[in-house]
């Protein structure tokens, strides 16, 4: 008998240190999510029919303005956005599928909940209203959000729950609408709204890989009640005077024609930091915004001695201040982003005697440069920008929201140096690094192009 106990004993052991758990854990989630790895659902728990959801071309009929401030946001061009395609298509071959719910669920909600997007022949197939992105009825059919169901208790990955119908929500108690029925939803006023896609986690690591969401709750901006909609719905001039002034703005206007003047109306354009793939697909207006909120974002100073010696070591320090952004800068993927340091210093007659964060001849960022973005690394310690491989950051240098950076350059006065010197530093930004344009889409790839958030010169007197 007491041999048998012991023999028991062995096998429960061996059940519970090498039976592998991972089923059990992917079956609880996905009974809490049954669109997994993407964290989106209905209200029923099940899949709906792609023309469940309206066009935007019809929303179009009586909110006209809206539509077109939508029509070329990053929003319109979630699905066809070339350069998320091509990364798409990427994590499609190399996870057999795991990523195709897990990317669509914030850039195709319809397509996810429908089942309707189809990998074949190297490219994804669905309809109409899926490639429309993030459209009009996606948003206004959220009913709630799921986020105290997810593993982290955050907002995460679409922890969105839908329920496309007559019944269209937004941030006004008394709308009325002709041809749908209306409802009041906070929901849609709050940051914890946008929250839902800006804020990716590895779905079986819960590694965070983009924390937009948290970088605005833990900072000022929250503390003051600026929610995420009052910078990036509103026209830029007033997004630049919320940053400066800590309040909330004002915008009057008509959402729709047959409604009411109202005393604040949001904004459709969305934009953000990303004038790359506005200017790719021709979107000139959105593309110009953007860049307008880049170079409001930052502001730099430069510190210099008044003059040096030939033979002197100079060292000069240049502070980078996020004065207009609520979030770090720079935020989302921050793996890929490129913010950094141009820093030249020349003599009289133009001789370079410093030089950081030029360019190579391949438009790649030369090593030496000061960046601010994040380092990310797979599971073997191998750096990479392929999201579904991220285990950990090495670092994480961004600038959180009024926060700042300083770096310091440090040179030799060379002897017989005419003077004076001169310091020029700008602060350059670039969504993606033009090797992974290359990688992503192909020998065709544009020339990326950057913008000059920022600049500051000074000069050194040379004794």
């Amino acid at each position: 008998m007491k041999k048998c106990v012991c023999t028991m004993m062995i096998c429960l052991l061996c059940v519970l240190f090498f039976c592998p758990m991972v089923p059990a854990e992917e079956k609880k989630i996905t009974d809490t999510f049954p669109f997994f790895p993407s964290l989106l659902n209905t209200v029923d728990g099940k899949p709906v029919k792609p023309d469940a959801f309206e066009s935007s071309e019809i929303c179009m009929g009586c909110h006209p303005d809206i539509y077109k401030q939508w029509k070329g946001s990053m929003h319109s061009s979630s699905f066809i956005d070339p350069v998320f395609q091509a990364l798409w298509k990427l994590g499609e071959q190399e996870t057999k599928g795991f990523t195709r719910q897990l990317c669509g669920g914030c850039h195709s909600v319809a397509g996810v909940v429908s089942n309707d997007i189809v990998f074949k022949d190297g490219e994804f197939h669905a309809s109409d209203i899926v490639k429309e992105g993030v459209q009009c009825d996606v948003c206004h059919t959220v009913k709630e959000s799921s986020f105290l169901e997810t593993p982290t208790y955050e907002p995460q990955n679409a922890s969105l729950i839908v329920d496309p119908g007559d019944v269209k929500r937004g941030p006004y108690k008394d709308s009325e609408s002709q041809y749908h029925d209306t409802a009041y939803s906070e929901l849609h006023t709050k940051s914890e709204f946008c929250a839902n896609c800006h804020q990716v986690f590895h779905p079986v690591t819960n590694f965070h890989i983009e924390r937009t969401y948290d970088e605005w709750k833990y900072s000022i901006y929250a503390q003051n009640d600026i929610q995420c909609q009052d910078c990036h719905m509103m026209p830029i001039e007033k997004a630049v005077e919320t940053a400066k002034t800590l309040k909330r703005p004002v915008n009057p206007g008509q959402p729709c024609i047959t409604g009411p003047q109202r005393e604040n109306m949001f904004t459709h354009e969305f934009v953000g930091g990303n004038f790359t793939v506005p200017a790719l697909l021709g979107y000139k207006k959105h593309a110009a915004i953007a860049e307008q909120r880049l170079k409001s974002a930052a502001e730099l100073n430069l510190q210099a001695p008044a003059a040096g010696t030939p033979g002197d070591m100079v060292t000069v320090a240049v502070k980078v201040t996020n004065v207009a952004a609520g979030h770090n800068l720079p935020t989302s993927l921050t793996e890929v982003r490129q913010m950094w340091l141009d820093v030249r210093v020349t003599d009289a007659s133009g001789k370079e005697l410093l030089r950081s964060g030029n360019l190579d001849k391949a438009h790649n960022i030369i090593n030496d440069a000061r960046i601010f973005n994040a380092y990310a690394l797979d599971k073997d310690g191998q750096h990479t920008m392929k999201p579904w491989e991220i285990a950990r950051f090495e670092y994480n240098k961004t600038i959180p929201p009024k926060g700042s950076a300083t770096e310091k350059f440090s040179f030799v006065i060379p002897k017989k140096t005419v003077g004076p010197i001169t310091v020029q530093t700008t602060l350059r930004y670039r969504s993606y690094p033009q090797s992974l344009a290359n990688l992503l889409l192909g020998e065709g790839a544009p020339v990326l192009p950057i913008v000059d958030m920022a600049a500051k010169t000074t000069t050194i007197k040379v004794n």
